[in-house]
């Protein structure tokens, strides 16, 4: 349904995360709970990059007008469920207790997914929003990473968690990832999808590739 209503959520959220950060990533280092501290200013500093990238969508998405929105509260959740994953990760001590090869390659999964996600957010251009609606002129992208799968964004989302588990490895995290972020993305896909297949072309677009992982699902 077209609403000329103002979502102020989808401009707090990103505000009360980055504050977050800020305090429980400084919090972390000074109770001296991180395992290789350069590490934990690179994950910190990376993320709150990728939140300044994604500002410009939020702040798009504040206007409503000529969009009809299909969310139903999708994107709030999400923003949560992405939110709670990486603050429990700076807050809760990790298992690790000594630098590995595991640590420096989950800060490579976490920067792959960032790029991959941007990437996605790229090639999809005035079409893509953090919430779910159709624009005017709404047409089918199938070019970038749209090539391989249907929503690639989603799966840039879920690999940087994946990184960020891995190298902050505590069970308050992975469960949250588990019971809040990873259901959130999977419902936002089938909410999502119920929207673009009233698209034209989207239909066979969808035939020729799977959600979230070649050959998977």
């Amino acid at each position: 349904m077209k609403n000329k209503k103002k979502d102020f959520t989808i401009i707090i959220l990103p505000i009360i995360l980055f504050i977050g950060i800020i305090a429980l990533g400084s919090l972390r280092i000074k109770r001296g709970n991180s395992v290789c501290s350069e590490i934990d200013f690179l994950f910190i500093g990376f993320y709150i990059i990728w939140i300044i990238a994604e500002s410009k969508i939020s702040k798009k998405d504040f206007h409503t007008e000529g969009k009809e929105n299909f969310d139903t509260g999708t994107c709030q959740i999400y923003a949560v469920g992405q939110g709670l994953t990486f603050l429990t990760a700076l807050w809760f001590p990790s298992i690790w207790t000594q630098p590995s090869v595991i640590l420096f390659s989950s800060f490579f999964i976490f920067i792959f997914g960032i790029i991959f996600r941007l990437w996605s957010i790229q090639t999809l251009g005035k079409y893509y929003s953090h919430k779910v609606c159709k624009v005017e002129e709404h047409k089918v992208v199938d070019s970038g990473p749209y090539r391989f799968i249907r929503h690639p964004a989603y799966a840039g989302m879920i690999f940087a968690n994946l990184g960020i588990i891995i190298y902050f490895f505590n069970w308050v995290t992975l469960f949250v990832f588990l019971i809040v972020l990873l259901p959130a993305i999977i419902r936002r896909i089938y909410v999502e999808e119920k929207m673009l297949f009233e698209i034209d072309g989207y239909s066979n677009f969808a035939m020729t590739r799977k959600k979230l992982f070649p050959g998977v699902w």
